[in-house]
């Protein structure tokens, strides 16, 4: 017997009982991570044809379940959902990074894609002024709902570090647009994954990446980018 009444032969095995449930746990919780975020998108690549134009819904219950789960789970933290500290100094950060992105894919559409270059609110500028109002709010909001909020939340811990966290999620992003079926989208996505994950590491703020990715969306449509993460345009 132990000192806790216990026989000494339970008291040794419980500890290990629990390492092995804990380890088993973490075994699960990657693969689930794997089959969602990175299994998943190559999946999906195979059905676009069937799903094209059937991403907007398919995006907003993804998001909606997600978001479900967060506010059901009682170690999440609410305040990331709506937080803005510090307001500020995050939009002058995301202001320059924007600046530079917004640069480079002004110069790319120029050179590689001029018979795009600001087609979009020259030739539609009601339709472009639509999308600049409602992207924002069905399209930013519910991918990072499910690519920071829920992603970081749920599977932070089987990362190593920032970096790995910051270059997995941003290969994830992208992989979720190889449903477009041409190089422009998936490989921007990376990049945009990656300068999305990084800034909610800093601000842990729902709020502040949703208005980077709406900036950073926006512009890519209305440069002449926005044919490559459009569904008609998937073949």
């Amino acid at each position: 017997m132990d000192e806790s009444g216990k026989p000494a032969v339970l008291a040794n095995t419980i500890p290990y009982i629990r390492n092995v449930d804990a380890e088993w746990k973490e075994i699960l919780l990657r693969l689930e991570c794997a089959a969602l975020f990175f299994v998943l998108p190559v999946g999906l690549y195979w059905l676009r044809h069937l799903l094209a134009f059937k991403l907007m819904p398919i995006l907003l219950l993804l998001a909606l379940g997600c978001l479900i789960y967060l506010l059901t789970d009682r170690t999440f933290d609410r305040t990331l959902l709506w937080k803005t500290r510090p307001f500020i100094t995050s939009m002058k950060q995301i202001l320059v990074t924007f600046t530079g992105v917004a640069f480079f894919l002004a110069i790319f559409t120029f050179l590689f894609f001029e018979h795009r270059f600001f087609v979009f609110p020259i030739n539609r500028p009601h339709a472009a002024l639509t999308f600049a109002l409602m992207y924002p709010l069905l399209g930013a909001l519910p991918q990072e709902i499910i690519f920071k909020s829920f992603f970081f939340h749920r599977y932070r811990t089987l990362f190593p570090g920032p970096l790995s966290l910051i270059l997995l999620n941003g290969l994830s992003f992208g992989l979720f647009h190889l449903w477009y079926a041409n190089i422009i989208a998936p490989v921007f996505s990376v990049f945009a994954g990656m300068i999305l994950a990084f800034r909610y590491l800093k601000t842990r703020s729902l709020l502040l990446i949703t208005i980077e990715h709406s900036l950073l969306g926006i512009f890519l449509y209305v440069v002449g980018l926005g044919w490559f993460f459009y569904s008609g345009s998937i073949r």
